[in-house]
């Protein structure tokens, strides 16, 4: 399978608000996987909003859930300061380490868990070639990205491109309104 193949997500969100998450318990997901950074609050936040906190509460009730983030120590536990949620920091994403240890955290099976991230190149490639499920989100803030984010958003275009020309119907349904959001 072509590398850009495991970059189309299950599914588009505008934001981390307007997932259905109802339907996705009904579905039979039980933890769902954070991004933090242009998932839930831009680079330039330090904390998480009340409506932020106030999600990811009653999130808490249905389903495990757990940040899985490549900054740092500080930056996570500043940011969830207000809520009690485990998170994973340094989590190396593409690579499957930090997926693989949120895994262990919920002990859940791969099938019973949704990532929702921001990225084409880390959150949803990461999941996808781990075996999770992936929901893509608008970015919150792009103009706040960091230099290696601003350089996965240019690979990101390539990989767009490739999925428009060799897989239209996926790009029509899970893609287009991603890219017509930025």
């Amino acid at each position: 399978m072509a590398v850009y193949q495991k970059c189309i997500p299950h599914e588009y969100h505008a934001s981390i608000f307007e997932i259905p998450y109802k339907t996705l318990k009904e579905q039979g997901i039980k933890s769902l996987f954070f991004d933090l950074d242009n998932t839930i609050i831009g680079y330039d936040e330090v904390s998480l909003s009340k409506e932020h906190v106030q999600l990811l509460n009653t999130l808490k009730k249905d389903f495990d859930v757990v940040i899985i983030s490549n900054t740092s120590f500080k930056r996570v536990s500043l940011a969830l300061c207000d809520i009690e949620v485990p998170f994973i920091w340094h989590a190396k994403k593409p690579l499957k380490c930090g997926f693989k240890k949120a895994l262990s955290m919920v002990k859940q099976n791969k099938e019973d868990v949704i990532m929702i991230g921001d990225q084409l190149m880390t959150d949803v490639y990461g999941a996808t070639r781990y075996g999770i499920q992936a929901i893509l989100v608008r970015s919150v803030k792009r103009k706040s990205d960091r230099k290696i984010t601003q350089f996965n958003r240019k690979l990101e275009n390539i990989v767009l491109k490739k999925i428009q020309k060799n897989l239209p119907e996926l790009y029509e349904s899970r893609l287009k309104q991603y890219v017509q959001d930025h």
